[in-house]
């Protein structure tokens, strides 16, 4: 018995210190890119900087950089929209639901406005990023995952419309008005619970959102 104990607790060990690298891994390429640059930051710089081998990293993130960043983005979009604790979601109430998401994720752009700015002029100043993105495939079955949750909430009707696309549409327009926001500071909208109402409408458009249905 007090050996099986050992086996289980060497196991919990191994996943612990997996987390903990590869948190770490994430962490030393955010601020990295934010000192240096999206383009500017090799591997060897993030291994030196995470306390990790290269090898490890390409064992995690076998794409390198791009890899990596996509899987903050999967994690962020997982606690932003709470996809994996759905029971602590009110499925009938979307438009509430969309206000929570929306003031989340202008907090996140501000507190991380450094590293947005960074990515934002890799995106402008070299192609590696945009070539990047344009190669994911936006279809796979993570995002549908995301798509079929925004289509659990009562009042969501998007019609013969593919959920992912509508998806992508919803992501572009608030993540585009979001980062104008932190970037340029848009003087045109008088406060910032304004520009949330703005972000909500149109969130509650591009989602067929029916009040009463």
């Amino acid at each position: 018995m007090p050996a099986k104990k050992t086996v289980q607790d060497d196991q919990k060990s191994v996943k612990r210190d997996k987390k903990a690298k590869i948190s770490s891994i994430q962490g030393a390429t955010c601020k990295l890119i934010e000192t240096k640059g999206y383009e500017n930051v090799t591997i060897r710089d993030i291994a030196e900087a995470g306390g990790v081998s290269i090898g490890l990293i390409y064992k995690y993130f076998p794409g390198g950089k791009f890899d990596i960043l996509k899987e903050i983005s999967y994690q962020y979009t997982d606690e932003l929209l709470m996809t994996k604790k759905p029971e602590n979601v009110n499925f009938n109430d979307f438009p509430g639901y969309i206000r929570n998401v929306i003031n989340n994720m202008q907090q996140y752009w501000k507190d991380n406005s450094s590293l947005t700015k960074a990515l934002i002029m890799t995106a402008l100043l070299d192609s590696e990023i945009v070539d990047e993105v344009k190669n994911m495939d936006f279809k796979n079955e993570y995002y549908k995952a995301v798509a079929e949750f925004f289509c659990r909430f009562k009042g969501v009707e998007i019609g013969d419309k593919d959920p992912v696309e509508v998806l992508m549409d919803w992501g572009i327009a608030v993540k585009g008005i979001i980062i104008c926001d932190v970037i340029y500071s848009l003087s045109l909208i008088k406060s910032e619970k304004s520009l949330t109402d703005l972000m909500v409408d149109i969130s509650l458009n591009i989602w067929g959102y029916q009040k009463n249905s």
